[in-house]
């Protein structure tokens, strides 16, 4: 059985949190982990239509390169993001991976496109998410109950660009995982079809062309979800 051990309390807390939020949003949720040396990579899809990349730093150096898919709830069983040092965590046995598992972003060819404070990208989310309670609360009764109402607020808002072109369902769903804060910077990324926002904790990655993710589109979580971290 594989094991990993991260290298400190910081790397450990980030990782329980991380997938605290993943079992949150799906808790039939699977990770799958890819990594060399003393980095794995924890690739997530929260039903948001994209995908989430936390990088998990070793306090040792992996003997193979790793690539092996788990259950989110399986692993977290495994992490106490409380346990405030170096952690060795024996992963769990492999599952069969969703769709989005094998169709992951390529990890060359990027091209910067943008750099700004992350601030400005959580500001821009917070404004988001009070637009949208704002607009719930604006329909009537009937609605507010009403699935293709809020799926059309949540399209609307979400679909807005936040940084060079990358919508900004990228930015809320970085948020909702845990990936964005209000320091350091985030970039906007392009490779091919594929656009990218790297945040400080991590990076969140979609198609222009909305395919090749095996996610659907899940409006109803958006509209459910309307709220920050």
């Amino acid at each position: 059985m594989t094991q990993l051990r991260t290298a400190d309390g910081h790397e450990t807390a980030g990782l329980g949190a991380y997938l605290t939020r993943l079992v949150a949003l799906d808790d039939r949720a699977a990770v799958r982990l890819q990594g060399t040396g003393t980095v794995v990579g924890v690739w997530g899809g929260p039903p948001l239509d994209v995908l989430t990349l936390r990088p998990v730093a070793l306090g040792a150096e992996l003997p193979d390169a790793l690539d092996v898919t788990v259950s989110v709830r399986r692993l977290l069983d495994r992490v106490d993001p409380a346990a405030g040092t170096a952690l060795e965590v024996e992963l769990p046995p492999a599952v069969t991976g969703p769709a989005w598992a094998g169709l992951l972003p390529p990890r060359g060819g990027w091209r910067e496109l943008a750099t700004v404070p992350a601030g400005a990208i959580d500001d821009a989310v917070r404004v988001a998410v009070e637009g949208f309670r704002r607009r719930v609360d604006e329909l009537s009764d009937d609605e507010r109950h009403s699935q293709p109402a809020l799926e059309a607020i949540a399209r609307q808002l979400w679909g807005q660009p936040v940084l060079a072109g990358v919508p900004l369902r990228a930015a809320h769903a970085a948020d909702l995982v845990g990936l964005l804060s209000r320091d350091g910077e985030v970039r906007a990324m392009q490779s091919g079809p594929w656009q990218r926002l790297a945040c400080p904790g991590g990076s969140v990655a979609l198609r222009q062309d909305g395919g090749g993710t095996g996610l659907g589109l899940d409006l109803g979580v958006w509209s459910l979800l309307g709220t920050g971290s």
